[in-house]
């Protein structure tokens, strides 16, 4: 019975670890490695809002607004990653941004003005940071095939790790340090893209079938029709060359899918709420619970290990329960997620709030890596980076319309409760999306459909 268990783990990492190659598993290291990065941006900062806060002599909400500046620039630059890695390669692309956002964020922790920090780490550090992250989210989706869940998890393993080992760190940096001190360490930690980088290499073009097939988008349905048309109609005019460079350069055609405006919701509300999550949870926990800061930061351990084994498990699990599909794992991460939202306002002991704290970690995680898994079975190999540019485009700008507003809330009431709650309403509108989205694809899909 113990060989027979033991036959088929070592089958499947035999099996996990040919199907993406060296070369692959350098791309997963990248992306481990942009996450962390990421994580250690956001919810650095995140961690530092207090302090900020004290040593700026200012609101809640303006510092929660400069983080979620910092936070869309990572978004932002997103839309820019594909056409860079086309026009000069993955690996140059990569090792200059780990460059530039290694040391504009040790520059920033030398200034002393609050909206200059925000603009050297939104414009500079997010930037950088977001354009790795895409690229390698791309190569990982022409590396693998039937292991990209297991690769996508094992590189979801930065943002839980960063939660497990990187707060305590923090807290440490911050109380030893300073602000300024930890800012500068953590800007260190973030050259480390820079290394990655110069490993990488992208995968050879193939042809062949992978079981991940794009779904066809509203727009490739009459594809010739619409050229003609737009040929006859702007002629040779320069609105036509720019009009057609952006759509071919940025994949604008995207946008007239339904299923791409599906995704996009989904993504966009899960960003918006971890988000704030990340950035406010520690105000939160020790000003509205009265919870000290050490037992916040045992909560956000207690978040970075529920994900770590979610990151885990999620890929061996979804690839041996292929019963339910890959939308309703996905609307079941969701589901998870909002019903935290809903409970955790209620919750005042430390051990229901460990628990509870443990299952998000556990939701978000198996969400990130299965919305990811979703995207590459929507939009293939070809436009998947042009997908998650645009969708980190769009949820840039919500970010910065709406990431100020759980600060804002608590400026003016003094609690989180309302702000959890409208979490959890719209996290629960994600499930019906994610539900929508799979009975979509499988109509599409289905043999009386054309492709």
């Amino acid at each position: 019975m113990k060989s027979g268990c033991l036959e088929r783990v070592l089958y499947f990492l035999t099996e996990t670890l040919q199907d993406g190659g060296l070369h692959g598993w350098i791309v997963v290291l990248g992306l481990f490695t942009s996450k962390v990065a990421w994580c250690i941006l956001v919810k650095g900062l995140g961690m530092m809002l207090p302090t900020l806060q004290e040593q700026f002599d200012t609101s809640t909400w303006l510092i929660g607004w400069m983080v979620a500046f910092v936070h869309s620039g990572t978004f932002f630059s997103g839309v820019l990653a594909t056409p860079l890695m086309e026009r000069f390669g993955a690996r140059t692309v990569v090792t200059v941004s780990g460059s530039v956002a290694g040391i504009s964020m040790i520059t920033a922790s030398f200034l002393s003005s609050l909206y200059v920090i925000t603009f050297i780490l939104t414009v500079f550090t997010g930037s950088a940071v977001g354009i790795s992250f895409v690229i390698t989210k791309h190569l990982i989706g022409g590396y693998f095939n039937k292991s990209v869940t297991t690769a996508y998890g094992f590189a979801f393993l930065g943002n839980s790790i960063t939660f497990v080992a990187f707060v305590p760190l923090v807290q440490l940096f911050l109380d030893i340090y300073g602000w300024r001190g930890t800012m500068l360490l953590l800007g260190a930690l973030v050259l480390h893209i820079t290394v990655i980088g110069t490993l990488m290499k992208p995968p050879a073009a193939s042809g062949s079938q992978d079981g991940y097939e794009a779904a066809l988008t509203d727009e490739e349905q009459d594809t010739s029709e619409d050229k003609v048309a737009s040929s006859n109609r702007f002629g040779c005019s320069c609105f036509t060359k720019v009009y057609s460079f952006a759509r071919d350069t940025f994949q604008l055609g995207l946008f007239s899918s339904l299923s791409f405006w599906l995704v996009l919701f989904v993504f966009i509300v899960m960003d918006i709420t971890h988000s704030a999550w990340l950035i406010y949870y520690v105000q939160y926990t020790t000003v509205s619970k009265g919870f000290t800061l050490e037992d916040a930061s045992h909560f956000v351990v207690a978040f970075g290990i529920g994900a770590m084994i979610s990151s885990i498990v999620i890929g061996p699990l979804f690839q041996a329960v292929q019963v339910v599909s890959a939308y309703v794992w996905l609307a079941g991460a969701l589901l998870m997620a909002a019903m935290y939202y809903a409970v955790d306002p209620w919750l005042t002991s430390y051990w229901p709030i460990m628990a509870n704290t443990f299952l998000y970690g556990n939701a978000s995680s198996s969400a990130s890596i299965l919305i990811d898994v979703v995207n590459k079975k929507i939009f293939g190999k070809e436009r998947l980076g042009h997908a998650v540019g645009l969708f980190g485009l769009s949820s840039s700008v919500t970010s910065l319309l709406l990431l100020y507003f759980p600060g804002l809330i608590y400026d003016l009431t003094g609690d989180y409760t309302v702000v959890f709650s409208l979490m959890a309403a719209v996290q629960s509108l994600t499930v019906v999306a994610a539900l929508g989205l799979g009975w979509r694809q499988t109509r599409h899909s289905s043999p009386n459909s054309t492709q």
